[in-house]
């Protein structure tokens, strides 16, 4: 049953990037179905989880720093991985912000990207993703 889970979160969590990517935007739908796949694990460090994933980005929407889907993409996605796999998440998610920072103020070629928004969903499928598996 666990195949599932994996397969549902990884295969939502990429269709979110891709489509964040074309429109700026997250489904509800993929949302939701991120966090019917945490029912098949479910305990309460999934309600710490979904928590401590959906706080910082809610709290970024609330200032209009970054639009709301993401928050609710943070939440299904700690509800899946629960407390201690989010912290993981979070950690390779700064490594990543922080790698592709310096990528666009080193490269040329993508310094005009780096002072337009970027679409936050790609990032959190490269660094959540890893951190399902460990």
């Amino acid at each position: 049953m666990h195949w599932m889970q994996a397969l549902v979160f990884c295969g939502g969590l990429l269709y979110a990037a891709v489509d964040d990517l074309k429109t700026r935007t997250v489904s509800d739908i993929v949302c939701i179905i991120i966090a019917l796949a945490g029912l098949v694990t479910i305990s309460p460090a999934s309600f710490l989880g979904a928590l401590l994933a959906m706080l910082p980005f809610y709290l970024c929407a609330g200032f209009g720093l970054m639009g709301g889907g993401d928050w609710r993409l943070a939440a299904a996605v700690g509800f899946v991985l629960g407390f201690d796999r989010v912290l993981t998440g979070f950690c390779f998610m700064a490594i990543v912000l922080l790698l592709a920072s310096i990528a666009m103020r080193v490269i040329p070629a993508l310094r005009k990207g780096a002072t337009a928004k970027q679409p936050l969903v790609p990032y959190f499928a490269v660094a959540f993703i890893p951190a399902y598996f460990m």
